[in-house]
């Protein structure tokens, strides 16, 4: 059965749950990051497999569409842990908690704090998960047949 073509509405939900996970995984990444006190950029791997089976399996997009979503979230999450980083650092060096830090520095100041601490390294790792989580949500041409098939 070939693949139906999503309408508007279903795309642009896609769009919304898929960063939604996004942000979510992007989360869940700070929490060893802050457990060892380290960026941890290898981790954008196995939350970029793990937003290519979330797009594929739960929000049912696949080819072209699932790819360009599951490399988006995984490039969304990447940015968004590294702004929460940010604002860790700055909120164990001022004293402050996490929550008054991210209200005070603002949107603008943690992106240009996050861009400052990411190397070559790190933004090769994020295309790597992004490249990892579009082959992930890509359907697989399964064959399924052959002699111990049954009808």
């Amino acid at each position: 059965m070939p693949a139906e073509r999503p309408g508007l509405p279903a795309l642009v939900f896609g769009v919304l749950c898929a960063a939604t996970f996004g942000f979510a995984v992007g989360a869940v990444w700070m929490v060893p990051q802050m457990m060892f006190g380290r960026a941890l950029p290898a981790l954008v791997l196995p939350a970029g497999w793990v937003l290519g089976v979330v797009v594929r399996r739960w929000l049912r997009f696949q080819g072209l569409a699932g790819g360009l979503l599951a490399a988006g979230a995984t490039l969304l999450a990447a940015a968004y842990t590294a702004c929460l980083v940010a604002a860790a650092t700055i909120a164990g060096m001022m004293g402050m908690g996490l929550a008054d830090t991210l209200a005070d520095a603002g949107p603008g100041m943690l992106i240009a704090l996050a861009r400052l601490a990411q190397g070559p390294g790190d933004y090769l790792l994020a295309g790597a998960g992004a490249l990892l989580a579009a082959l992930v949500a890509w359907p697989l041409d399964v064959r399924r047949g052959g002699a111990l098939h049954k009808p």
